[in-house]
């Protein structure tokens, strides 16, 4: 399991904080050349070195944060939409009333 936290190690140990290159985790290691926090991580990483199916950490988080985007957009739009629409109807149900009273 990655460590998460710094007191899991001794007062005086050399810790350096690193991201796991594969799932961008922040972690506390005990060596400078760690690169993943745990061996799942490593093991994923390995197959996918061996394979053209895996996305690496950067470009998913590219694209976590382009289709966050996205979403927030589309609700917007959703919602200038659904308030529109209500107007619209607002406005239908008004008509007809001051047609009867002309």
């Amino acid at each position: 399991m990655p460590k998460l936290d710094r007191s899991e190690f001794k007062y005086n140990a050399k810790v350096f904080e690193k991201t796991c290159l594969w799932c961008g985790t922040l972690y506390f290691a005990s060596r400078s050349t760690a690169k993943y926090c745990s061996s799942t991580c490593r093991g994923y990483a390995n197959q996918a070195k061996h394979s053209e199916e895996a996305i690496p950490y950067d470009e998913t988080d590219k694209m976590i944060s382009a289709l966050l985007s996205e979403n927030a957009y589309l609700k917007g739009q959703l919602n200038r939409y659904i308030l529109e629409n209500e107007e619209l109807k607002r406005r239908l149900g008004e008509a007809p009333q001051q047609n009867e009273n002309s």
